[in-house]
């Protein structure tokens, strides 16, 4: 039994916090790169441009990527036989407010959300998700995600018959309602199955799968492939200034679910997909 201490991880996570804010990855930027070939529209390849020539500058400058630092989740997948001694939710609350601090974040948090509202001033407390895994490695990952790709996702709870036309519909038909609002392109990360309160979970999950790793299984492939196809034809745009580049990457999560039920969630980011997972 291998024990990690959750002490041992808070400076990982602050490290993470820290440079998912300034640099974009690497598979983020060459997709972008790739689409902004594609784009058939000037106003839409220029907007392109000042987006790619904003991630330059976030990296050389050492500043966020956005204004809206967003809101942090943590991952942590142990491996089989690897368990976590302490606190890990108040050591992730630690390493985050460390991190806006040396990176002058803008404190995004609200608590009491029905009632005063009041910011935390330091980002805290960040989501966490724990699971176990099969393998030998154990993998720890952060996302930060804005206030505009999260007031676009979404959650259906479909009939089993609607499949995967239904789900695609849904899917296209939110991009086309709040796709715009939150700063296209997109990437969109999809979760099905699970239930109401796991397809949104698996949905964010999937936008943690790299661009430039193919999904091995064909089927879901074929599906990513035809998102990304239909929702670039709704028209949007970079920057919402019209052309043919709405999105520029979609992954999709699955996992069982009751037979009565077809739960579909689109987790749906902008741009800036602020994301790193990396082996402890």
């Amino acid at each position: 039994m291998r024990a990690i201490e959750a002490s041992e991880l808070s400076e990982n996570i602050e490290q993470l916090c820290l440079e998912i804010s300034t640099d974009l990855p690497y598979d983020v930027t060459e997709a972008l790169g790739s689409f902004t070939r594609k784009e058939e529209s000037p106003a839409g390849r220029s907007a392109l441009d000042l987006i790619l020539e904003n991630a330059r500058a976030a990296s050389e400058l050492g500043v966020p990527i956005c204004q809206d630092t967003g809101v942090f989740t943590v991952y942590l997948t142990l491996a089989e036989g690897t368990a976590i001694m302490g606190d890990l939710a108040d050591e992730a609350s630690k390493a985050v407010a460390r991190a806006t601090a040396r990176g002058a974040l803008r404190p995004s948090v609200i608590s009491d959300p029905l009632g005063g509202r009041m910011n935390t001033g330091d980002n805290t407390p960040p989501l966490v998700e724990v699971e176990t895994g099969s393998g030998e490695t154990t993998m720890l990952g952060v996302i930060a995600k804005g206030g505009g790709s999260e007031m676009a996702s979404r959650l259906a709870m479909m009939p089993p018959g609607a499949g995967w036309e239904g789900a695609l519909d849904f899917i296209a038909g939110v991009v086309e309602k709040f796709g715009a609002r939150a700063c296209p392109p997109l990437v969109l990360g999809v979760g099905v199955g699970g239930g109401f309160e796991r397809a949104p979970r698996l949905a964010k999950k999937a936008l943690m799968r790299p661009l430039d790793v193919e999904t091995t299984d064909p089927v879901t492939r074929a599906r990513e492939e035809e998102l990304v196809e239909r929702v670039n034809r709704l028209g949007i745009g970079p920057g919402a200034v019209g052309g043919t580049v709405t999105c520029f990457g979609a992954r999709i999560l699955e996992a069982p679910c009751h037979m009565a039920t077809l739960p579909v969630a689109v987790s749906v980011n902008c741009h800036a997909l602020r994301r790193k997972t990396v082996q402890i």
